[in-house]
């Protein structure tokens, strides 16, 4: 089945009723269905009339949860899900105050670590507890396999999949394939980094990484190779956003080496409901030409390149017997 980008143009109508209620009308002004649920996303600024407090989209006779989120430039939305939309349909949402109690938590995002024990060497050692801080500034000369940080950085999922990055000098992002659509990663890497590689209930670590992308990593061309972002000052991560639609990681590197240019980058993740896809947003205080991105690229999959130019995106992708269970595994790379 090819994938289509779809585009939902979207109007808005505003009024108020005793400052608690708003309605919106939606419509998909393109020739395609969209068969899945998906995420509206509205500017903050339209919804300024109705004051702090909670609130809830009524949309296709479901309350679901409305939340709020921004952006690498600061720009603030309003997040709602809303299930299928038929070409040309338009839909009347309504806002209201209100908790969405009843709607399952469908994304999640942790950065999670020990506490109570020491760093002999490069190694964490020591009685310990784990501590979800969700914050982190990453320790100096921090490496691989140091059994400090739960399957070693950051992770985010939703009820389709779920990923995480090693917050070290490898600094690629790998992917879990998940069974259930029920959140996990509270309870992955708990008994060290062996055991989600090897299948279980809930579902594993079913990408090889090694020296590659992984699936999108932050990296820069030096004319041979893709280097990842390897040498850093120093490393601060936390999660923004924890929410039931959308949650998000925010990664900061201080003083990255790309190729030789010294600067600041920073990195956002995001991931709603019902997507399999995870959204990254860059900005770098200097400027870097060759800042490149990919994937790993497996003898048993078959290379997938758009190279329609005329397009505002493109994409590169990958499929084939290629995880480490031996299962069919696509893989895919949007981009402006």
């Amino acid at each position: 089945m090819k994938n289509v980008l779809i585009v939902l143009a979207l109007s808005v109508c505003v009024w108020c009723v005793r400052g608690q209620t708003c309605s919106l009308t939606l419509q998909n002004k393109t020739n395609k269905e969209i068969i899945t649920d998906c995420i509206v996303e509205i500017p903050l600024s339209l919804l300024q009339n109705l004051p702090l407090g909670n609130y809830v989209a009524e949309t296709d006779r479901q309350f679901v949860p409305v939340e709020i989120s921004a952006n690498l430039n600061g720009e603030v939305k309003a997040v709602f899900p809303i299930a299928g939309f038929k070409a040309g349909e338009t839909k009347k949402i309504t806002i209201t105050a209100g908790n969405a109690t009843q709607y399952p938590k469908r994304t999640y995002a942790e950065l999670v670590h020990k506490t109570g024990g020491r760093f002999e060497g490069r190694e964490y050692k020591g009685e310990y507890a784990w501590i979800k801080t969700n914050y982190l500034r990453v320790p100096d000369n921090f490496c691989d396999h140091a059994y400090f940080i739960k399957y070693e950085g950051p992770g985010w999922e939703n009820d389709k999949v779920a990923f995480r990055f090693y917050l070290d000098p490898r600094n690629a992002i790998d992917v879990f394939a998940k069974k259930t659509s029920g959140i996990v990663l509270p309870f992955v890497g708990v008994d060290g980094y062996e055991s989600y590689h090897h299948p279980a209930e809930w579902g594993m670590d079913n990408m090889r990484v090694g020296k590659a992308l992984g699936l999108g990593s932050i990296a820069v061309w030096n004319g041979e190779k893709a280097v990842r972002v390897e040498k850093t000052d120093s490393v601060i991560c936390r999660i923004p956003v924890d929410g039931k639609v959308r949650s998000q990681v925010m990664t900061e590197y201080y003083g990255w080496d790309a190729d030789g240019t010294k600067c600041n980058l920073r990195s956002l993740v995001s991931i709603d409901a019902g997507s399999r896809a995870s959204h990254m947003e860059l900005r770098v205080d200097k400027k870097i030409k060759n800042l490149a991105t990919g994937f790993i690229k497996d003898k048993n999959a078959a290379l997938i390149v758009d190279n329609d130019k005329s397009k505002e995106w493109s994409y590169i992708a990958s499929f084939g017997k290629q995880s480490l269970n031996g299962d069919y595994l696509g893989l895919a790379v949007f981009f402006i």
